[in-house]
């Protein structure tokens, strides 16, 4: 398999909630597309786990991925072992993936913060020969190593290195953001959280409209890196229409 964008996730709905849009774009663009997530959510305070599987599947859909795997680590105790690097390591030898993107190194999220420190360590051991793997067959598994990695923006702001344009497909990205309505403001008198707030959507949209604002456009998703970022092409990073 060869996956040209793949996405780390602690939870179902991070990825939905952070980069969907992003997502998406790569789709648009005939990109194959994939998610990994970490957990199955099973400490979130509002939904079942059998809702949570349920939304995951129709966000997955929506956002037309080519594959989804949960490595059904525990939630609220993603260990940065190693056993749990090498499941990574297993997933992107499998998957291949050009462009890995990850949760942000600084996080509210304990969970989300380890995940990114997952993806790290994955993705550089990932690349070394020496670093044994097998596949669900018991195959060998060759040695592989994303050539980009970027950091998507949770609930911590930061410097963008990058902010990719979304605006041709923000209202799926939206819907596929949405698709996990258990998690969100329902006007019952449910456990309160973060995101179900009342304003919390509209707070996910004021953000993709301030960094699209930034970039000139309308709606946009910030991205971080370890790396210096380049291009092959001056005219693909121009968004502007108006100098």
């Amino acid at each position: 398999m060869q996956l040209d964008l793949l996405a780390i996730a602690a939870h179902p709905d991070d990825v939905e909630l952070a980069c969907a849009g992003t997502m998406l774009m790569a789709k648009r663009a005939g990109k194959r597309t994939g998610i990994v997530d970490l957990t199955k959510g099973e400490l979130s305070t509002r939904g079942t786990l059998e809702s949570r599987r349920r939304e995951t599947e129709a966000a997955s859909k929506i956002l037309k991925l080519d594959y989804r795997a949960n490595l059904d680590m525990t939630d609220g105790n993603i260990e940065r072992s190693q056993d749990n690097v090498r499941q990574v390591i297993v997933q992107l030898r499998k998957t291949r993936p050009t462009i890995l993107l990850a949760p942000s190194p600084q996080e509210r999220h304990p969970d989300h913060e380890a995940a990114a420190e997952l993806a790290h360590r994955a993705a550089f051991y990932s690349g070394l020969i020496k670093m044994e793997t097998k596949d669900a067959n018991g195959t060998p598994q060759e040695p592989y190593r994303p050539l980009l990695v970027l950091h998507y923006m949770q609930a911590y702001s930061f410097e963008p290195k990058i902010i990719v344009d979304i605006t041709p497909v923000f209202e799926e990205r939206m819907n596929a953001m949405e698709a996990y309505g258990s998690q969100f403001f329902s006007g019952k008198p449910e456990k309160m959280t973060i995101l179900a707030q009342p304003g919390f959507i509209d707070g996910l949209r004021a953000r993709a409209e301030h960094y699209g604002m930034m970039i000139g456009t309308r709606y946009a998703e910030p991205f971080w890196s370890h790396e210096v970022l380049g291009t092959k092409d001056l005219f693909s990073i121009v968004t502007k229409t108006i100098a």
